[in-house]
């Protein structure tokens, strides 16, 4: 993976003529240090951006089971090999894989078309772990495909990267 710690794993789908079983998680897989400790399923519709987000403690394990995620990310790990490296990955539910997000690494999720995607965190969610900026802030570099997503209020009101960086203590 372009981006150290991030990890990415195929699944397997079984089919039969009653329909389909695809494993989504498995501890042995080790996705990240800790196996996630809460799971949320989120439905988005097409032009959705969330993010950019950034967690300080908690890592991300996250797939697509219906539709497809653009997923941005750039390390912003002052001490890793990939420091200031961007990507977008896609993961389509056609072909199934899991991502395994570190700390430190900004992460936002676009929505060309009504999607459901499952995240797991290693540390259940209580809000004082997540830092924001705006999604088209020129310092990431992720080339996002569109111009006016639909956006919380929260992601609306977001700083900057700079601001984003520094309330997460990253700053170099």
């Amino acid at each position: 993976m372009p981006i150290a710690g991030l990890k990415c794993r195929a699944l397997t789908t079984h089919m039969d003529s009653r329909g389909e079983l695809t494993e989504i998680f498995r501890e042995s897989w080790q996705l990240g240090k800790i196996p996630p400790k809460q799971w949320n399923m989120v439905r988005s519709v097409p032009n959705v951006l969330r993010g950019v987000h950034l967690h300080g403690r908690h890592e991300d394990s996250l797939t697509v089971i219906e539709g497809e995620l653009l997923l941005g990310l750039q390390d912003l790990r002052p001490d890793s090999d990939t420091h200031g490296t961007a990507i977008l990955l896609t993961i389509d539910a056609g072909r199934p894989a899991i991502v395994g997000i570190p700390v430190g690494v900004a992460h936002g999720f676009y929505f060309r078309k009504p999607s459901i995607h499952v995240y797991g965190v290693d540390i259940a969610f209580d809000g004082t772990d997540e830092y924001g900026c705006q999604w088209n802030d020129e310092g990431l570099s992720i080339d996002w495909p569109c111009t006016d997503p639909i956006l919380s209020e929260r992601d609306q009101q977001a700083g900057t990267l700079d601001e984003m960086i520094d309330a997460a203590g990253f700053a170099e």
